[in-house]
């Protein structure tokens, strides 16, 4: 314990104002101590609350001032014993109180006190009159050889006075106000009659008790106290490496960003230059065949030849014109873009470096609360194991209280864990903006009915129309009736780039004016499901019974050809007149079983999914599956071919006992499941469930697929399979 003195002796036992020692030391609620005379003036200059000087706690201001806080009384006997042990190792000359010589003293009398010599020490211990002293006698050969502890030293203080007669000592201590030591007169006949009174030593021992909890509970925080800088350094330390890769990041986005800008502008330049090869290409030919028909023609014809020489130069130059014009915006608006770009990076290293400030002058906040916290927790520790070293039960029952107390606040705060670091380690911004937005979908159609002016019409029709488009005679002209509909197979170079289109009432091709004419829809466009159409002069498609039944999609379109995907042709190219658009028409559209039959027969085709509607001995209704082959050679019915999932197998059926629920179609790469087991020579090729690749399609019911990892396929049927999700 003696240890623990000189420890105290040197680090709690000097005011922090004036850095000497306690001088009638005030206890503040943080427990932190200060002389009278220093802390007067911060409690006399507060309202309401006093501030802490070192840790910056606030307490209630006492109604009394400074005097409302209570004397430390067991920092009073420490600071004696100090100054006592320092006079003892000066080996000062003393005056004995027992016979007022100046001499080398022996002991001090607590009670009396003051110094007595060796002589009037054994008087003072054996005398009558002093005998009570005894115990309240320190020999200064204790204080040499350290042999005083904390404990001791309690016992040879006196019990302190009474609050109300100091002339009294205190005997008993009244709870109710705030366990003031006073005697048995204050408890039971004057200014105490009626309050709580307890014994010193009961009292003693249970604020003892519940000090030890605390102190319990608050060295469980040991480690969370003490490891929080650790916390506190690591998440700041993470917060530096974010910044770093946030920046790289950032960085990296805006480089593919303008490396697209880049591409874009090659992009642009070269389709410049493609423009205007093809429109050079385009007025060549059309001067060479003006001027091969010119020769053919009679001289009086010159002029008119001349002239469409000179218009379509004019219209060349004018569209050559546009492209410069529109290479030119487009040139800007990548300039303007790059800007932007750069502006944004510029933003967001601001954002990033403003937040990792921010959160670097949060963390310095945290680190001076995480010290002022270790500081208390520290201060609160070294000072109640002072007190319970100390064993004085009238410092127990003083101290031990308000410690108490403190020690709520204290352990709650040790047990913060600070979460918000976590997120203070990090630092977001928003990722650099696409130059490129997605391309929007196609525009849809406009009617006639929109527009003020048959000009603004007309004008609106000529620079939307394109080769597909199907469109609607508005007034009769030329032979094509007045509600005719066609489609836009090529435009007419020799009379001012009027539609080409194939009427259906006309039963053939004829050029029509643009003021004649307004868009029904947009017509095959790539993507678009398609078939051959009945009239096709081209077939190459799967026909039974003479009609063309496969569904295929458009994967290209090149002026008025098409490119298109079936079943069992993967490049099949022909005109886009020869095909028709596949749309599909729910049961609940038609009025009658008959209309949707009729339905059903001229739209069915081989990989549609359809479900069963009626009964047929065979599936029941709700089965589903799909078209693998169609025979329409009886002329009343239409037989299909489907491999159903719920029976199994394929089975035949009536087009009139089928609902059409979709397009499916089977393509080479497409990954498929196998509906049930695939056995080949005795054995198990393909389990039912087991996924794999189609490799090749065979034609309209069979089709290649792997079933190893040696790159071996088998032949199976599309009843067989089906698309996997």
């Amino acid at each position: 314990m003696a240890a623990q003195l000189v420890e105290l002796e040197e680090n709690f036992f000097n005011c922090p104002i004036c850095l000497d020692s306690f001088k009638d030391p005030k206890l503040l609620p943080c427990l932190h101590r200060y002389c009278r005379g220093c802390v007067k003036p911060e409690v006399d200059k507060s309202d309401d609350k006093v501030k802490c000087p070192l840790c910056k706690q606030e307490c209630d201001k006492p109604t009394d001032g400074v005097d409302g806080f209570k004397t430390d009384f067991h920092t009073r006997n420490v600071v004696e014993y100090i100054q006592l042990k320092k006079s003892v190792a000066a080996e000062e000359v003393r005056k004995c109180i027992g016979c007022s010589n100046e001499l080398q003293v022996a002991a001090f009398c607590f009670k009396c006190r003051g110094f007595i010599c060796r002589k009037c020490h054994e008087i003072h211990e054996n005398s009558g009159m002093t005998r009570d002293h005894k115990e309240h006698i320190l020999a200064l050969k204790d204080v040499k050889d350290k042999h005083l502890t904390l404990e001791k030293l309690g016992s040879l203080k006196e019990a302190p006075s009474c609050s109300e007669h100091p002339e009294k000592l205190a005997e008993i201590c009244c709870v109710d106000c705030d366990n003031l030591p006073i005697c048995v007169v204050c408890g039971q006949y004057e200014n105490h009659k009626g309050h709580t009174i307890r014994g010193v030593r009961e009292l003693a021992a249970e604020e003892r008790k519940k000090i030890e909890h605390s102190m319990k509970a608050l060295r469980e925080q040991d480690g969370n106290v003490r490891g929080f800088p650790a916390k506190l350094a690591e998440a700041r330390k993470s917060l530096e490496v974010n910044i770093t890769e946030t920046k790289a990041r950032i960085r990296s986005q805006y480089n593919k960003e303008v490396g697209k800008l880049n591409e874009k502008e090659r992009e642009s330049v070269g389709l410049l230059a493609k423009h205007k090869a093809e429109i050079d290409r385009k007025e060549r030919e059309v001067v060479a065949d003006l001027n091969r028909q010119r020769e053919r023609e009679l001289k009086t014809v010159n002029d008119k030849y001349d002239k469409c020489v000179s218009e379509a130069k004019a219209k060349a130059a004018d569209e050559r014109g546009g492209k410069d014009t529109a290479a030119s915006k487009t040139k800007d608006m990548l300039t303007k873009k790059r800007s932007y770009l750069e502006n944004e990076l510029s933003d967001s290293f601001s954002s990033v470096d403003h937040q990792g400030n921010t959160n670097m002058k949060t963390f310095g906040e945290l680190s001076d609360q995480s010290t002022h916290r270790i500081q208390r927790y520290d201060n609160f520790v070294a000072v109640v194991t002072s007190v319970l070293a100390s064993r004085d039960h009238w410092t127990d029952v003083s101290c031990l209280p308000d410690m108490n107390v403190s020690s709520k606040q204290l352990i709650e705060d040790a047990k913060k864990e600070f979460p918000e670091i976590a997120a203070l380690s990090k630092v977001t911004t928003k990722a650099i903006t696409p130059v490129f937005a997605p391309k929007a979908n196609p525009s849809p159609i406009i009617n006639r009915d929109d527009f003020k002016s048959d000009a603004d019409y007309e004008k609106y029709v000529k620079e939307h129309l394109r080769i597909g488009m199907t469109l609607r005679c508005r007034k009769a002209n030329q032979g094509v009736q007045e509600g005719d509909t066609g489609k836009v197979i090529e435009f007419d170079w020799w009379n001012n780039l009027n539609p080409i289109c194939q009427w259906q009432r006309l039963g053939g091709t004829l050029v029509v004016s643009y003021s004649d004419v307004e868009i029904v829809d947009q017509g095959i466009r790539v993507g678009s499901k398609v078939r051959l159409q009945r009239s096709a002069v081209n077939p190459s498609r799967d026909q039974e019974g003479g009609n063309p039944r496969s569904v295929g999609r458009v994967t290209a379109i090149n002026r008025k050809n098409c490119t298109v995907v079936f079943s069992t042709e993967k490049h099949w190219k022909g005109l886009l007149s020869e095909v028709e658009h596949v749309s599909l028409l729910r049961r609940s559209a038609f009025q009658d079983d008959s209309s949707y039959s009729a339905y059903v027969r001229d739209t069915i085709g081989v990989g549609m999914a359809v479900r069963c509607y009626k009964d047929d001995g065979v599936t029941k209704v709700g089965d589903t599956g799909t078209v693998t082959r169609m025979d329409d050679s009886d002329l009343g019915q239409l037989r299909i071919e489907v491999g159903w999932q719920r029976p199994g197998g394929t089975h035949w059926a009536k087009h009139s006992n089928i609902e059409i629920l979709g397009l499916r179609l089977l393509s080479v790469g497409d990954t498929v499941r196998a509906k049930e087991d695939i056995t080949a020579y005795g054995a198990t090729l393909l389990a039912k469930g087991d996924t794999t690749k189609i490799t090749g399609i065979v034609d309209s019911r069979w089709c290649n697929v792997h079933f190893d990892g040696r790159g071996r396929f088998l032949t199976v049927s599309f009843s067989q399979i089906e698309l996997s999700s």
